[in-house]
C-alpha cells in the first residue's frame, strides 16, 4: 500500500501542467532518454533486450519517479530490486519489452565488436576446449553486443531538447562553485549531444570537457542555464 501511495505522490510531481505553469511542461519520452545511461554507448543484446536502464542505490528515487511516470502507459513495467554481490548495495532495474522498443528509435546501434555469452549453462563451469570444436560455436552460445549512439535528428522542438536536457541533469548533473556540470564517464554520444542542444537553447558559456589521461575517460559539459532551463532544475532537484 506505501507503494501504491508513493507513486501517486511521484505522479503527482510530474503532471504536465496548464495555463500559468506551461512553461513546465515536460515530453516524458525525451526525458526518459536523457536519463539513460551512456557508458560506453546504450547496449542492446538478446539478455537484456527489455531492459530500460540499470539504476544505483543512490537512484532509487529517480528509479521510481521513473517508473510512476511510464507505468500508466506501458503496464508491462516492471521494477526489480537485487543486492549486487561485489558491492552489496541494492541495485535497480526497469524492464518492458514496450518500452524498450521505443527508445530503440532514439539510437543508431553498431556492432561494439564485443559478445555476450548467451547460453543457459553457467559459463563458469562449461568445458570451453571442447565447445570451441562446435561447429558456429560463437553464433551458438554468444550475441552480439550493439552499441546505441543517440540520434541527432530527433530533437525537434524546444520542449524535446529541454525535457532530454532535464533528464540529464538529474541523473548526471550537478551544482559547484557556481557552476552547472553534467558528467558521464566513456560517454559515447550523450555529452556531445548536450553540447549542441545547450547551446541551441540559449545557454551560456557552453564548455566541453574530455579527460583523456583518465580511466575512465571523463566527458563533462559545464554550462550556465537559462532562466527557464533552471527552473526545471530547480523543480527536479529532489531526485539527484
Amino acid at each position: 500500500m506505501k507503494r501504491i501511495y508513493l507513486m501517486f505522490f511521484l505522479l503527482s510531481i510530474i503532471q504536465l501542467s496548464n495555463g500559468q505553469n506551461s512553461i513546465l511542461k515536460i515530453d516524458h519520452d525525451y526525458f526518459l532518454v536523457g536519463t539513460l545511461s551512456d557508458y560506453m554507448g546504450r547496449e542492446k543484446y538478446k539478455k537484456i533486450e527489455k531492459r530500460v536502464d540499470v539504476y544505483y542505490q543512490s537512484e532509487k528515487k529517480m528509479c521510481l519517479l521513473i517508473d510512476s511516470i511510464f507505468r500508466p502507459t506501458y503496464p508491462d513495467l516492471v521494477f526489480s530490486a537485487e543486492k549486487n554481490e561485489t558491492t552489496l548495495k541494492d541495485e535497480f532495474e526497469l524492464y518492458s519489452e514496450s518500452l524498450a522498443r521505443n527508445i530503440e528509435k532514439f539510437y543508431n546501434y553498431e556492432p561494439s565488436g564485443r559478445k555476450e555469452y548467451s547460453g543457459e549453462a553457467d559459463f563458469e563451469t562449461l568445458n570451453i576446449d571442447s565447445l570451441t570444436k562446435t561447429k558456429d560455436f560463437s553464433t551458438i552460445y554468444f550475441d552480439t553486443i550493439y552499441t546505441g549512439k543517440l540520434k541527432l535528428d530527433i530533437f525537434k522542438t524546444e520542449l524535446q531538447k529541454i525535457s532530454f536536457i532535464v533528464g540529464a541533469y538529474i541523473r548526471f548533473g550537478d551544482y559547484i562553485n557556481s557552476k552547472y556540470q553534467i558528467s558521464i564517464p566513456n560517454s559515447a554520444s550523450k555529452v556531445s549531444v548536450l553540447v549542441k542542444l545547450l547551446k541551441d537553447i540559449g545557454c551560456s558559456d557552453v564548455k566541453y570537457e574530455i579527460k583523456n589521461k583518465y580511466i575512465p575517460v571523463g566527458h563533462t559539459v559545464f554550462f550556465y542555464p537559462t532562466d527557464g532551463l533552471k527552473t526545471y532544475f530547480d523543480k527536479y532537484q529532489i531526485y539527484i
